[in-house]
């Protein structure tokens, strides 16, 4: 396969743990998962990856049900600093890129999102924020309702960019950026989770999927699987708009939340549940025992006995993902359809849950 990445190599640089370690929420003592296995690579000389032939256990996907909003102006970073729950001001430089959620007044979630550091053609600092496709509009509105006076401009982009993901299938996830192919104009480590391959944001036009050598038909849904898998919720159908909470969506657990970066909407309440709450459910893996024909978000999780265990909220093939209790998750469990008969599933914690879960 053509395309992106070349020889397997450490990227682990003294210069890159400094500035994660300089972090104020590097092992603190409220939210020690910030950042603590973050690990990223400047690419700000980059225009390019490798057109080496990837290796075989690399696989690149094209995700076309992923938008791109650019921010850029002076009060950018103040601006968002009051409406996500990661800290803005460290995206660039070090930290290109961060996962953060907006939250509505009441604490819930509406929108997840990557956020990148790039530049624009004058060379001026810019943000481009990655969400689910099918919101994009919705996040303008919200955001230009929010902006007032500041100096912020912001733009559907999502045409001219284009989003990847490059998963691995081994262990090994360090590589390096030899040689150079045409259009890419960010790339970092998954700032959610390292196991989880690199996040590509190139440009439109035909070189790029040239020189990937990927059939785009056929590359998200594989994606979707991996991260179902992984146990990793992502978009509207995994994080319904307003109808969940960060907490249970793993997102401290996804370096998605900083707890000393001062206010933001729906910031209280997710303070006091973190720090006196106990979360009882959580965004988790399943595994159906049969392939599902007619199991749609929502359907419920039961256990043997009758009790609710949790909800389904959205699966590819045999792998999804579950809102679960997670005292029941260890148990025999089944999804009730009106259509066949109830499915048994499973459930596991993720290897990059913290070890003490």
């Amino acid at each position: 396969m053509r395309g992106l990445l070349s020889q397997l190599r450490s990227l682990q640089g003294v210069s890159q743990r400094a500035a994660i370690q300089s972090h104020p929420c590097y092992k603190c003592k409220h939210c020690h998962q910030c950042l603590t296995s973050l690990k990223t690579v400047t690419v700000q000389s980059l225009r390019h990856f490798s057109d080496d032939v990837i290796g075989a256990k690399w696989s690149v996907h094209p995700l076309r049900s992923r938008g791109i909003i650019r921010l850029k102006g002076p009060d950018t970073v103040p601006f968002l600093q009051g409406l996500v729950t990661n800290d803005v001001a460290v995206v660039g430089g070090k930290i290109p890129s961060l996962y953060t959620l907006m939250l509505n007044v009441q604490g819930r979630v509406l929108y997840d999102l990557l956020m990148y550091h790039s530049t624009d053609v004058s060379g001026n600092s810019v943000l481009l924020l990655e969400s689910d496709a099918n919101v994009t509009s919705e996040l303008i509105k919200l955001l230009k309702r929010y902006k007032i006076r500041k100096k912020v401009d912001i733009a559907d982009v999502s045409e001219d960019h284009k989003v990847f993901a490059a998963l691995c299938q081994g262990d090994d996830q360090k590589i390096s950026l030899d040689k150079h192919l045409p259009g890419i104009i960010s790339a970092t480590q998954d700032p959610r989770v390292n196991s989880f391959g690199w996040r590509i944001i190139a440009d439109s036009s035909p070189s790029v999927l040239k020189g990937f050598g990927i059939k785009e038909e056929k590359c998200e849904e594989d994606y979707h699987r991996q991260r179902y898998q992984s146990g990793i919720g992502e978009g509207v159908v995994d994080l319904p708009p307003g109808n969940c909470f960060p907490l249970e969506s793993n997102a401290v657990y996804l370096n998605g939340v900083c707890f000393h970066k001062g206010c933001y909407i729906g910031q209280e309440l997710t303070a006091r549940t973190f720090h006196t709450g106990v979360t009882r459910k959580r965004l988790m893996p399943i595994l159906f025992e049969v392939e599902p024909q007619n199991v749609s978000a929502g359907a419920n999780i039961a256990t043997e006995t009758g009790k609710s265990a949790g909800k389904v909220r959205g699966h590819v093939g045999k792998y999804g993902l579950g809102l679960l209790r997670i005292a029941e998750a260890s148990k025999k469990l089944s999804v009730k359809t009106e259509t066949e008969d109830d499915l048994v599933v499973k459930s596991n914690i993720p290897d990059w849950w913290p070890k003490e879960t």
